[in-house]
Parts: C-alpha cells; structure tokens; sequence
C-alpha cells in the first residue's frame, strides 16, 4: 500500500493566517482600550474629557489598522480576537460595575499598552512588507506613549506618598490582568515569529516596559524586577509546556 504523505502548508498561506490574526487582536484590542478609557471617564468627571479624547485616539488607530489591512488583502481574524480579548473584558466590567478608576487606568494604562507597545515596536522593522502599515503603526505608537505617559503622572501624584497602596492596588490588579495580556502574549508568539517578528523579544520588551512603569510610579527597581518576573514565570512555563494561557 502506498504511503500517504502530508505536506506542510505552505509559508505564504502561514504567513497570511498569522497577519489575519495578529491584525485582527490589533484592530480589536484598540476598540476594547477606547471602552476603559470610556468607561473609566464615566467614573471621574474631572477626567472624562481627556479620557474621552483618548477614546477617540484609540478608536482611529482601529480604524487605520483595518484600513491597512484592506489594502493588504487582509481579513481580521475578529474570532481569533474575541476569543483573546473575552478575558480582558471581563476584567474591565469588573473594576467598572466596582467604580474602580484606578484598577481601570492600570489595566489599560500599564497593561495593555505594554502589549500594544512592545508589538507595534516590534512591528516596524517588517512594516514595509504591508504597505500602508508603517504610517499607522508609527503614529499609534506615539499616542500610545502619550498616553502612558499621562497615565504615570496620574499614578505619580495619586500615590507619591503611599506608595505601599499603590504597591497593593498594584498586585491586586496584576494578579489577573498579567495572566490575561502576558498570556496573549505567549498564545501570539508563534505568529509573531511566522510574519517575521520575535515572539520572545516581544514578551521581553513588554516585561522590560512594565517593569520600568512600575519603578516610574514607586517601585524600587529590584522589588519592580521581582513582581514582573513572578507574574510572567508561571505564563511562559506553561507556554514551554504547550499549555494554554487562558
């Protein structure tokens, strides 16, 4: 009897089913970080302007990704997303329906634009393979930053002398929201890798990041290296393991 071999898919057709993916958690993922930034205004009128005009913010770079990736011939992977970002929402309806303002800008602020972050930077250096890309990314990337970088003053005089409280807060909301983003992290790494990006020095760059954002708000930077490690340890074990993250 003759043997029957399977051949592997082909890289292009691999390549195409990770961009799908990849695009789609970025194109999705913007649009869930308009809702906390949304939602998080409804909780502090004093903010709701500027965390509304954030809103809008992330609402465009959605809006440029899907153009983009139209232009590409590319289709989201919008079930590849939910299934990612569930987790996540989740969460943020949590801290919401608590009337948690702080829970929420570290969720979206810290943890989410570490992935975001980490991503789009890694992104770059192969946008021109997807033209249109580079522009989009690019400039989401430094209104992420911006963002970020209101959010760490807020955290800064919020917390300056209780840096204990925030350390909890901290913990508190790290514990679930790390295994929810670091987890996407470890579930893309493969389709990082299969478009030509790194998946480990993404997981990297978003360990170093959060790490640098805690020391910013208080953290001593040994006691910042040693939280970010215990929360990112159990995640790439399993991801070792073949485990599933969520």
């Amino acid at each position: 009897m003759d043997t029957v071999t399977t051949l592997p898919a082909p890289r292009p057709q691999i390549e195409q089913e990770s961009i799908e993916k990849l695009m789609g958690l970025a194109i999705f993922g913007e649009k869930v970080a308009a809702k906390i930034y949304l939602l998080a205004g409804e909780l502090r009128p004093e903010y709701t302007s500027l965390l509304t005009q954030f809103a809008r913010m992330e609402a465009n770079h959605g809006a440029w990704f899907l153009e983009a990736s139209r232009a590409n011939g590319i289709e989201p992977d919008r079930a590849f997303a939910d299934r990612e970002l569930g987790y996540l929402i989740s969460q943020v309806d949590a801290h919401f329906a608590a009337r948690d303002f702080d829970a929420l800008i570290i969720v979206q602020g810290f943890i989410v634009e570490s992935l975001a972050i980490a991503t789009y930077e890694s992104f770059l250096p192969i946008a021109d393979r997807y033209p249109g890309t580079a522009r989009a990314f690019g400039q989401a990337l430094d209104e992420e930053r911006y963002h970020v970088d209101w959010v760490v003053r807020y955290l800064r005089l919020r917390y300056f002398d209780a840096v204990d409280d925030f350390r909890t807060l901290a913990e508190r909301v790290n514990v679930h929201g790390i295994d929810c983003i670091g987890g996407t992290m470890m579930n893309i790494s493969e389709y990082l890798d299969n478009v030509g990006m790194s998946g480990a020095y993404c997981a990297g760059a978003m360990m170093d990041g959060y790490t640098r954002l805690l020391e910013s708000v208080g953290f001593e930077q040994k006691d910042a290296t040693k939280h970010v490690v215990g929360m990112f340890m159990p995640l790439i074990r399993k991801y070792r393991r073949g485990e599933k993250t969520k």
